[in-house]
């Protein structure tokens, strides 16, 4: 995974929610869970492990081996 800054930057919110490293790999996995055949973009919702704010994320991509796009 690249380099990704997090210094503050004008104008834009900077909150960071950090996403453990579940497989001891160096990555953190998001797991869609939308019925499948879905239209994009894929979903995974949680609790925050620190209170019970809710966390939705979304992607467009698919990055199991199987599924990856050619270069």
């Amino acid at each position: 995974m690249p380099y990704q800054d997090t210094d503050d930057h004008p104008n834009e919110c900077n909150a960071h929610l950090y996403i453990g490293d579940d497989y001891g790999d160096n990555h953190a996995t998001m797991r869609c869970q939308e019925l499948p055949g879905h239209p994009l973009p894929h979903r995974e919702k949680f609790t925050h492990s620190r209170g019970s704010n809710e966390i939705d994320v979304t992607w467009t991509i698919d990055e199991r081996e199987e599924n990856e796009e050619p270069e």
